[in-house]
């Protein structure tokens, strides 16, 4: 995998989620709605995982993660729901209380293990997937919260997108 930084693998996971079951391009506005920042953060970023080669990004157009980014995207938001398993079911403790102010994310455990770790802790929590977030959206259920939360907010957007366009449609007829 391409080793990514939690600010990239967030990007990475949001573009996913939006586009993982589409034949389209996840819009900059969509991505800074479901990631709460602003345009120019996901544009500054967008670009920065074109030149990269984890994405491909057309300005106008909007997003698509190649092949390489879909890897990474899938093997960062899965080590990260290992991890939370773990801390929530096995440890019982509560990852969102954990992660309030400034704290670190607890769930960042899951890049810094190895590769064997990670495996080895994934058999531990009887976690669903093997190496790669593999489920497809309608079963983010089990998921971290996280991916959860992202991909409610990345449905709630393609709704909007779609009513705004039967609108449109609507309003030209």
């Amino acid at each position: 995998m391409s080793e990514v930084s939690e600010s990239v693998g967030r990007y990475l996971s949001a573009v996913h989620l939006l586009t993982a079951e589409t034949d389209r391009r996840a819009g900059t506005g969509e991505l800074a709605e479901v990631l709460d920042v602003s345009d120019a953060s996901v544009t500054g970023m967008v670009t920065s995982l074109d030149e990269r080669g984890l994405a491909d990004y057309e300005k106008y157009e909007g997003v698509v993660l190649t092949d390489d980014g879909e890897a990474a995207a899938r093997e960062f938001t899965w080590r990260r729901c290992v991890a939370e398993n773990f801390l929530e079911d096995d440890l019982d403790l509560d990852v969102a209380a954990l992660r309030e102010g400034d704290a670190d994310d607890p769930r960042a455990i899951g890049q810094a293990l190895s590769e064997e770790a990670v495996h080895r802790l994934k058999n531990l929590v009887d976690h669903p997937c093997d190496g790669k977030c593999s489920a497809p959206n309608h079963e983010y259920s089990a998921c971290s919260d996280e991916v959860r939360g992202t991909a409610e907010r990345a449905e709630a957007v393609r709704e909007d997108d779609d009513i705004g366009t039967a609108d449109d449609a609507d309003a030209e007829s």
